[in-house]
């Protein structure tokens, strides 16, 4: 028997990856041009996987860093430069880095050929990140850019709320780099990029990343179930169903319907509900926890929105499930926006995790 054809949790690529053509093609089009690039999608849409598949495909040098694990102002310039040893030799590095104002420690390992870099431990100097950064504008060429993929670019804040405006006045001389800033979190990335008094206003091309198209992710679970049942339409629409079409979640929830059928032996006619409940229970402990993070305000909102289509700011909703004035619901909906929890899109609010979702109705419902 093959082996489990859907994949969710790490980055996605191969027979495992889910159409995206049409993305593939205008960012890889983007790349080639003088533009830089601003990626934004929920969290588990896809975005990593995408972006990796294209600089694969790309044959050009890139360095990707995700900004969530950046510590401070010296360990962005450390992640940067350790990534820029895996693409250069290290003789052609030792001249630009001796010109450095604060010349870092680098211990390489002789066996696996990995470097561990560090600057001044505790220093909120910006001018190793200046360094560094203008290091990789002096390697690149206009004929052979560079690509900086920044992940999760909004925890910037994080690390220093003045960066901004430092990386901006460094970044916008450079003509040797194809910048690609990625963020989840969609109103602190329009506040850098589109905000008027921001210093990155308008610095590149805005792509907001939505979810697969359904007909197509629905031709992709036909496809792979093909072999393991002999009902691939109708498990692929429950599929879909319950996953809202989500990327992640579609994947994670096509993973256990297999492996049901594939070794539980489980009956078709009521696999896909199996799974979902399989998946929630599998949760409980972490859902719970989420929970009792919410206040009173949060719980009814979400509460509603699992068991209802209707707009949480509708007049209909706010009577039935008691959620207070409208006012009250934008505040709460923005307040879950920006734990992750509740995502808008063209169709209105949702709840992120369909699972999430299911637990809270089935909490209910014991």
């Amino acid at each position: 028997m093959r082996d489990n054809p859907f994949k969710f949790g790490t980055v996605v690529d191969g027979i495992y990856f889910t159409d995206r053509e049409e993305e593939v093609s205008e960012i890889t089009s983007y790349l080639k041009s003088e533009n830089h690039l601003i990626i934004i999608s929920p969290r588990r849409f896809g975005k990593t996987s995408l972006i990796r598949k294209i600089l694969a495909a790309s044959g050009r040098r890139f360095i990707y860093l995700d900004m969530q694990l950046v510590l401070t102002e010296g360990d962005f310039a450390a992640q940067l430069l350790k990534r820029i040893y895996r693409i250069f030799p290290v003789q052609k590095l030792k001249n630009y880095i001796k010109s450095f104002r604060i010349i870092p420690t680098v211990i390489m390992n002789p066996v696996t050929g990995d470097v561990e870099i560090s600057f001044s431990p505790g220093s909120r100097d910006l001018a190793p990140l200046e360094d560094v950064l203008n290091l990789i504008e002096k390697l690149g060429k206009a004929e052979d850019k560079i690509i900086v993929v920044l992940d999760e670019f909004q925890d910037v804040f994080r690390i220093n709320t003045g960066l901004v405006r430092m990386l901006r006045s460094v970044i916008q001389v450079h003509k040797n780099i194809n910048y690609v800033f990625m963020g989840s979190s969609e109103s602190m990335i329009r506040e850098i990029f589109e905000k008027k008094d921001s210093p990155f206003y308008r610095f590149g091309i805005l792509y907001p990343l939505g979810k697969i198209p359904e007909a197509k992710f629905r031709l992709f679970l036909e496809y792979n179930f093909q072999g393991i049942t002999g009902d691939t339409g109708s498990i692929s629409e429950n599929i879909l169903k319950i996953s809202g079409a989500h990327p992640y979640y579609t994947q994670q929830l096509a993973f256990m319907v297999w492996e049901l059928l594939s070794h539980k032996g489980q009956t078709e006619e009521m696999v896909v509900d199996f799974a979902a409940d399989e998946i929630v229970r599998s949760h409980d402990n972490d859902f719970e926890l989420l929970w009792n993070t919410l206040n009173r305000t949060d719980m009814l909102v979400l509460a509603g929105m699992s068991e209802s289509n209707a707009s949480p700011l509708s007049e209909e909703f706010r009577k039935q499930f008691g959620t207070g004035a409208a006012s009250t619901v934008y505040s709460t909906l923005q307040r879950l926006i920006k734990k992750g929890m509740v995502v808008r899109d063209a169709a209105g609010y949702f709840i992120d995790d369909p699972f999430f979702s299911r637990w809270i109705r089935m909490r209910r419902r014991v």
